[in-house]
């Protein structure tokens, strides 16, 4: 039964995000940061759902290309926040990438969802 939640909660990431925002509203956290903080806590989970649906389709574990993409983010990040202030701040570099990773997640666990759907439909044609 925890087993099934588990892996129910790691297919659907959303609902992990929807039952943030709600326990964020409990804790008293602003509206206006709420959705921020159930996001960053979203991530992660966003990422091994990203990696488990790889391994569903393709049959391969591509983990280390879906965590490369976060740092190489950060690359990006620091490089722009560099040039364009003099003083740097790592904090808002990270929580910046951090939440492009979200979006970049948030479109491929679409994008994988409607494949996946869509290849599985071929194949049961065939």
């Amino acid at each position: 039964m925890v087993e099934n939640i588990l892996g129910g909660l790691l297919l659907f990431p959303f609902i992990i995000l929807i039952v943030l925002v709600a326990l964020a509203k409990k804790l008293g956290i602003s509206p206006s940061r709420r959705f921020g903080w159930a996001v960053d806590w979203t991530t992660s989970f966003l990422s091994v759902a990203v990696i488990i649906l790889i391994h569903a389709i393709w049959d391969e574990w591509l983990g280390f290309y879906v965590m490369g993409v976060v740092c190489v983010l950060a690359i990006i990040f620091s490089v722009i926040e560099r040039l364009r202030v003099k003083e740097f701040r790592t904090t808002l570099v990270l929580r910046k990438t951090w939440r492009v990773y979200f979006l970049l997640l948030t479109c491929c666990y679409i994008l994988l969802i409607i494949f996946g759907i869509t290849w599985q439909i071929i194949q049961y044609v065939n």
